[in-house]
């Protein structure tokens, strides 16, 4: 089982090293849209780090905290957070949405752990908090973003869409892989749950990542576009 795990972990550290080359690859070559490329580059580096130490036994153990994945919890606290600053960057929806999502973000992150830590029937009022701070976040992520937007143009409104909509389908299945896990019923071994968070991990990540880089073509070309109109 121990190897199965590792094996696992070792997929999702290459995987995100190999998704981490194509946001830096554009990062290097263009320098219009390095803002963009320096957040996306950022999700999926600190994701290859995390599963490389995962991969290689290393583990933050706190009192109380003793078989917690945190150094997976820290990746997610981390990570989402600049996956939702894209989201942000392509909608200009100002920074008091940005706050607010990030807010909810770091509740759903910090409701798991404490989840993941407890037993018996509290750790599922733990869960019940992440799961309603979730649904705020998607509130956020689906109804309020949009509304507070000022898109430049409608390449952004398609890649901003794309990358939402596939951001909050794959979220929503992490919970259910909580409840289906160990720290759930129990009805995953240990090694299918770390299978499948792997797997949704490289979706969620990388996934987001290549699908924002390509349509980086689109909107940097319009701010060109505008520039040059306006000389």
């Amino acid at each position: 089982m121990e190897l199965t795990v590792t094996l696992w972990l070792w997929v999702g550290a290459v995987g995100m090293a190999l998704g981490t080359l194509v946001p830096l690859g554009r990062f290097v070559r263009d320098e219009e849209s390095r803002v963009y490329t320096a957040v996306l580059t950022g999700v999926t580096a600190i994701a290859a780090v995390a599963y490389a130490l995962m991969a290689q036994g290393y583990a933050v153990s706190l009192p109380g905290l003793e078989g917690v994945e945190l150094v997976r919890y820290v990746d997610w606290l981390l990570t989402t957070p600049l996956m939702v600053l894209y989201l942000g960057l392509l909608s200009r929806s100002g920074p008091r949405v940005y706050a607010a999502l990030v807010a909810a973000d770091v509740v759903v992150v910090t409701s798991g752990v404490v989840a993941a830590a407890l037993s018996g029937p509290t750790r599922y009022v733990a869960f019940g908090v992440g799961a309603v701070a979730y649904l705020v976040l998607s509130y956020l992520l689906l109804r309020t973003l949009p509304r507070r937007a000022s898109f430049q143009s409608g390449d952004h409104v398609a890649t901003f869409t794309t990358v939402r909509n596939l951001t909050v389908v794959v979220w929503s299945l992490y919970p259910v892989v909580w409840l289906l896990a160990p720290t759930g019923v129990g009805l995953l071994l240990p090694e299918t749950q770390v299978l499948v968070m792997t797997y949704l991990d490289l979706v969620s990540k990388v996934g987001f990542v290549v699908v924002a880089v390509r349509g980086l073509d689109g909107i940097t070309s319009h701010g060109t576009a505008r520039t040059t109109t306006a000389d």
